[in-house]
């Protein structure tokens, strides 16, 4: 049954991306206007591309509060703008439940208060983005493609690109997020965003997935939304630390370190720090940030076995502590640390990791005894 509902919700999608809608405009003293309803209540707002919300005057404002088409928990607090000679006003902010343009039906779409009451009524991109693609056809506002999906479509349609990701079909889910981003625009849940960014990861397009991650965070706007910028932060320092800038890579890997709150992500942010210092070659640095993340880890060891990814983080801090250790000439302590690292990887009892890593210790051990004995 699960398996029909999404095929239709499917076939319903397709039937809207074809759908072109065209709306009569009135042009007034050299402007068009759209009309709407807005909340059940009648408008008419003027077209205007460079606006980058909705936005009502205060007169409309008091006038739909007075007459039920807005209430008090409608306003959602303040938000600042600069006006041409570079002064500041705050407007406030509000929900608008329901706007209807074109027998086109829009939900909570977030409009701007201005503070004079002669304002006009603007309609701006964050509402533009949520109808689909517009053109100019003489008196005509052309809606192409237009987005006539549902909350509950589009909900549903989240689900669905996330059974894709967790089953790794990344190319699908990619998809479906995009058809969810689309619909939301500047009001996208950043996760949404977070989540295109694993897909362009993992189908190799590193710099489509870090515009991604990066748009994740101006849509965050600070909040932190259920601890998201720890997350996006670890996947941009990912990228970078791929494409070895390093530099760029221990900036995000910092900022991992900002917002890790539990022990884990506490952990994955040291080891992170300790590699990529490690490649700058600033060795003090890297042996300081291997010894918090081995000491995160150790705490985490006495309540549970690791998983796949934190048991690999771990090899990795004696790895860097053993390097770094190295370069300094402190080839004892050295050989202590990559003896704890092989240790662990024997221990562990996963054949597959086991041979990614003991060569490489196997290596580094045998220099540094050989540099004890010249000793």
């Amino acid at each position: 049954m699960k398996h029909i509902i999404v095929l239709f919700i499917a076939l319903m999608g397709c039937l809207c991306l074809n759908a072109e809608v065209r709306i009569h405009m009135e042009k007034e003293a050299g402007v068009y206007k759209v009309p709407c309803q807005v909340n059940g209540l009648k408008m008419k707002f003027i077209f205007d591309t460079g606006a980058a919300n909705l936005s009502i005057s205060s007169t409309y404002a008091e006038m739909m509060l007075e007459n039920g088409h807005l209430n008090d928990s409608d306003f959602k607090g303040t938000s600042q703008a600069t006006l041409a000679d570079g002064s500041v006003i705050d407007n406030l902010v509000v929900n608008l439940r329901k706007v209807e343009i074109g027998g086109l039906t829009i939900e909570n779409v977030t409009a701007i208060v201005v503070p004079t009451q002669n304002a006009p009524l603007l309609l701006g991109q964050s509402v533009i983005q949520r109808l689909g693609k517009v053109s100019i056809d003489g008196d005509y506002l052309v809606i192409h493609n237009a987005n006539i999906y549902t909350e509950k479509e589009i909900a549903a349609i989240y689900e669905k690109a996330e059974d894709l990701l967790d089953n790794r079909v990344y190319s699908e889910a990619l998809k479906n997020f995009k058809v969810v981003y689309e619909f939301y625009g500047e009001d996208t849940n950043p996760w949404v965003l977070y989540s295109m960014g694993i897909c362009y990861s993992n189908l190799k397009d590193r710099e489509s997935a870090e515009r991604c991650h990066l748009k994740a965070i101006e849509l965050d706007n600070g909040e932190n939304q259920d601890g998201i910028l720890f997350d996006v932060y670890s996947k941009l320092a990912s990228i970078f630390h791929n494409k070895k800038d390093y530099n760029q890579s221990l900036e995000y890997s910092l900022m991992m370190q900002r917002y890790a709150i539990h022990n884990k992500e506490k952990a994955e942010a040291f080891v992170s720090i300790a590699s990529d210092n490690w490649r700058l070659e600033k060795h003090n640095e890297a042996l300081l940030y291997s010894n918090k993340a081995i000491n995160a880890f150790n705490l985490l060891l006495e309540k549970r076995k690791l998983d796949s990814y934190e048991a690999e983080d771990y090899v990795h801090s004696y790895f860097c502590k053993g390097c770094s250790l190295e370069e300094l000439r402190r080839y004892q302590e050295a050989i202590e640390a990559f003896t704890m690292g092989k240790n662990f990887l024997e221990n562990y009892k996963d054949e597959e990791f086991y041979q990614n890593y003991i060569d490489t210790f196997n290596i580094n051990l045998s220099f540094c005894y050989e540099k004890l004995a010249k000793h």
